[in-house]
Protein backbone atom coordinates (compact mmCIF):
# COMPACT_ATOMS: atom_id res chain seq x y z
CA UNK A 1 0.00 0.00 0.00
CA UNK A 2 1.44 3.40 -0.81
CA UNK A 3 2.34 6.30 1.84
CA UNK A 4 -0.85 8.48 1.74
CA UNK A 5 2.36 11.29 2.56
CA UNK A 6 4.10 10.45 -0.49
CA UNK A 7 3.95 13.70 -3.10
CA UNK A 8 3.42 10.68 -5.53
CA UNK A 9 -0.11 10.56 -4.62
CA UNK A 10 -2.59 13.56 -5.79
CA UNK A 11 -4.79 15.19 -3.49
CA UNK A 12 -8.59 14.67 -4.04
CA UNK A 13 -9.95 17.79 -3.42
CA UNK A 14 -12.74 18.10 -0.83
CA UNK A 15 -16.16 18.99 -2.28
CA UNK A 16 -17.60 22.14 -1.86
CA UNK A 17 -18.51 23.20 1.40
CA UNK A 18 -21.74 24.74 -0.15
CA UNK A 19 -22.75 23.48 -3.36
CA UNK A 20 -25.42 26.05 -3.90
CA UNK A 21 -23.05 28.52 -3.47
CA UNK A 22 -20.56 27.30 -5.73
CA UNK A 23 -23.18 26.98 -8.56
CA UNK A 24 -24.88 30.64 -7.61
CA UNK A 25 -21.47 32.44 -7.95
CA UNK A 26 -20.45 30.97 -11.63
CA UNK A 27 -24.28 31.92 -12.67
CA UNK A 28 -23.78 35.20 -11.38
CA UNK A 29 -20.23 35.24 -13.35
CA UNK A 30 -21.82 34.39 -16.48
CA UNK A 31 -24.05 37.27 -15.84
CA UNK A 32 -27.40 35.17 -15.07
CA UNK A 33 -30.08 37.16 -13.74
CA UNK A 34 -32.36 34.29 -12.66
CA UNK A 35 -29.96 33.50 -9.82
CA UNK A 36 -31.05 36.36 -7.74
CA UNK A 37 -34.22 34.24 -7.81
CA UNK A 38 -32.67 31.33 -7.51
CA UNK A 39 -30.66 33.03 -3.89
CA UNK A 40 -33.66 34.40 -2.17
CA UNK A 41 -35.56 30.55 -2.80
CA UNK A 42 -32.22 28.84 -1.26
CA UNK A 43 -32.35 31.83 1.21
CA UNK A 44 -36.14 31.23 2.75
CA UNK A 45 -35.16 27.59 2.76
CA UNK A 46 -35.20 25.27 5.40
CA UNK A 47 -31.35 25.17 5.76
CA UNK A 48 -29.64 25.26 8.87
CA UNK A 49 -29.43 29.28 9.85
CA UNK A 50 -26.05 29.91 10.06
CA UNK A 51 -25.05 27.97 6.29
CA UNK A 52 -27.45 30.76 5.07
CA UNK A 53 -26.06 33.42 6.81
CA UNK A 54 -22.89 32.14 4.99
CA UNK A 55 -23.85 32.36 2.07
CA UNK A 56 -25.67 35.63 2.02
CA UNK A 57 -21.96 36.87 2.96
CA UNK A 58 -20.56 35.64 0.01
CA UNK A 59 -22.81 35.94 -2.47
CA UNK A 60 -23.32 39.84 -1.22
CA UNK A 61 -19.63 40.00 -1.58
CA UNK A 62 -19.62 38.76 -5.19
CA UNK A 63 -22.95 41.01 -6.01
CA UNK A 64 -20.66 44.13 -5.35
CA UNK A 65 -18.08 43.16 -7.19
CA UNK A 66 -20.27 43.17 -9.59
CA UNK A 67 -21.77 46.55 -9.22
CA UNK A 68 -18.61 47.78 -9.38
CA UNK A 69 -16.83 45.54 -12.40
CA UNK A 70 -17.71 48.07 -15.69
CA UNK A 71 -17.80 45.10 -18.17
CA UNK A 72 -20.92 43.47 -16.16
CA UNK A 73 -23.99 42.94 -18.55
CA UNK A 74 -26.39 42.38 -15.66
CA UNK A 75 -28.45 45.63 -15.03
CA UNK A 76 -26.42 47.24 -12.50
CA UNK A 77 -29.99 49.21 -11.39
CA UNK A 78 -30.96 45.80 -10.79
CA UNK A 79 -28.05 44.32 -8.67
CA UNK A 80 -27.88 46.99 -6.71
CA UNK A 81 -31.90 47.25 -5.74
CA UNK A 82 -31.42 43.74 -5.16
CA UNK A 83 -28.30 44.30 -2.72
CA UNK A 84 -30.36 47.31 -0.99
CA UNK A 85 -33.62 44.95 -0.53
CA UNK A 86 -32.07 42.28 0.67
CA UNK A 87 -29.40 43.84 3.14
CA UNK A 88 -32.76 46.04 4.90
CA UNK A 89 -34.71 42.62 4.99
CA UNK A 90 -31.84 41.11 6.15
CA UNK A 91 -29.69 43.09 8.60
CA UNK A 92 -32.06 42.97 11.76
CA UNK A 93 -32.04 38.58 11.30
CA UNK A 94 -28.77 37.94 10.14
CA UNK A 95 -26.64 40.49 12.39
CA UNK A 96 -24.06 40.91 9.58
CA UNK A 97 -21.13 42.81 11.01
CA UNK A 98 -21.36 46.57 10.27
CA UNK A 99 -18.31 47.14 8.19
CA UNK A 100 -19.38 44.73 5.81
CA UNK A 101 -22.75 46.26 5.50
CA UNK A 102 -20.88 49.56 4.72
CA UNK A 103 -18.29 48.06 2.44
CA UNK A 104 -21.50 47.26 0.60
CA UNK A 105 -23.13 49.77 0.98
CA UNK A 106 -20.42 52.34 -0.60
CA UNK A 107 -20.55 50.16 -4.00
CA UNK A 108 -24.29 50.78 -3.82
CA UNK A 109 -23.84 55.00 -3.17
CA UNK A 110 -20.95 54.77 -5.54
CA UNK A 111 -22.87 53.60 -8.25
CA UNK A 112 -25.70 55.57 -7.87
CA UNK A 113 -23.10 58.82 -7.41
CA UNK A 114 -21.91 57.85 -10.54
CA UNK A 115 -25.95 57.65 -12.13
CA UNK A 116 -26.10 61.15 -10.78
CA UNK A 117 -29.30 59.31 -8.65
CA UNK A 118 -29.41 61.65 -5.54
CA UNK A 119 -32.81 60.29 -4.46
CA UNK A 120 -30.99 56.19 -4.05
CA UNK A 121 -27.84 57.34 -2.51
CA UNK A 122 -29.68 59.22 -0.25
CA UNK A 123 -31.99 56.23 0.65
CA UNK A 124 -28.64 54.14 0.99
CA UNK A 125 -26.71 56.48 3.44
CA UNK A 126 -30.33 56.94 5.46
CA UNK A 127 -31.03 53.54 5.47
CA UNK A 128 -27.02 53.12 7.19
CA UNK A 129 -27.51 55.92 9.58
CA UNK A 130 -30.78 54.21 10.60
CA UNK A 131 -29.22 51.27 11.45
CA UNK A 132 -26.05 53.02 13.35
CA UNK A 133 -23.40 51.52 10.92
CA UNK A 134 -20.20 54.25 10.58
CA UNK A 135 -18.00 54.93 8.10
CA UNK A 136 -14.63 53.62 8.85
CA UNK A 137 -13.07 56.60 6.27
CA UNK A 138 -12.72 60.46 7.37
CA UNK A 139 -16.31 61.24 5.47
CA UNK A 140 -18.55 59.96 7.53
CA UNK A 141 -22.05 58.79 6.21
CA UNK A 142 -23.77 61.52 8.31
CA UNK A 143 -21.63 64.09 6.02
CA UNK A 144 -22.56 62.69 3.09
CA UNK A 145 -26.17 62.52 3.50
CA UNK A 146 -25.72 66.37 4.06
CA UNK A 147 -23.75 66.47 1.35
CA UNK A 148 -26.83 65.01 -1.16
CA UNK A 149 -29.40 66.93 0.46
CA UNK A 150 -26.81 70.49 -0.17
CA UNK A 151 -26.57 68.95 -3.83
CA UNK A 152 -30.00 68.30 -4.35
CA UNK A 153 -31.03 71.62 -3.09
CA UNK A 154 -28.87 73.02 -5.82
CA UNK A 155 -30.38 71.10 -8.22
CA UNK A 156 -34.47 72.05 -7.67
CA UNK A 157 -33.00 75.17 -7.38
CA UNK A 158 -31.92 74.82 -10.92
CA UNK A 159 -35.27 72.98 -12.16
CA UNK A 160 -33.72 69.45 -12.23
CA UNK A 161 -30.18 70.59 -13.90
CA UNK A 162 -27.43 68.46 -13.22
CA UNK A 163 -25.04 69.45 -15.33
CA UNK A 164 -22.04 70.81 -13.52
CA UNK A 165 -22.75 68.45 -10.28
CA UNK A 166 -19.56 66.63 -9.54
CA UNK A 167 -19.34 64.46 -6.27
CA UNK A 168 -16.15 63.59 -4.40
CA UNK A 169 -14.92 59.66 -4.54
CA UNK A 170 -15.54 57.10 -1.56
CA UNK A 171 -12.54 55.68 -0.66
CA UNK A 172 -12.59 52.23 -0.99
CA UNK A 173 -10.94 49.54 1.68
CA UNK A 174 -9.74 47.48 -1.27
CA UNK A 175 -7.52 50.20 -2.89
CA UNK A 176 -6.76 51.33 0.87
CA UNK A 177 -5.31 48.01 1.60
CA UNK A 178 -3.14 47.66 -1.51
CA UNK A 179 -1.05 51.13 -0.92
Amino acid sequence: MPDPTSPDIPEIPEPPRYPFLVDALRRLREDDVSVLEDFLAHQASSDPFFERVEIAHEFLDQLTFKIKESKSRMSKETLTQFSLNFLRDTLPVYGYNPKFVAVQCKALITYYQNQKNLEKAIEVCEFLISNGITDDDAKGFHVRLDEFYRIKKKIDERGGDLTGIKFDPIEDEDEDEKD
